[in-house]
């Protein structure tokens, strides 16, 4: 069976996609929870202010 150069190709571009996905893997950086903390302003909810109060419904 002969192996042509359009599937030559293919194997190519597949081997160095997998190369830098095993690159991007292996330089893994964690992450650092203390320093990556966001202030959170919510202003609606379900169209509803909650300038003060958030309004809360109980459900049984």
């Amino acid at each position: 069976m002969k192996i042509t150069n359009y599937t030559n190709t293919i194997l190519t571009i597949i081997a160095v996609c997998l190369v830098l996905i095993v690159i991007e893997l292996g330089s893994f950086m964690p992450v650092n929870a203390r320093n990556s903390v966001l202030e959170v302003d919510i202003r609606q909810v379900g169209g509803s202010s909650v300038y003060r109060n958030l309004p809360v419904e109980i459900v049984k």
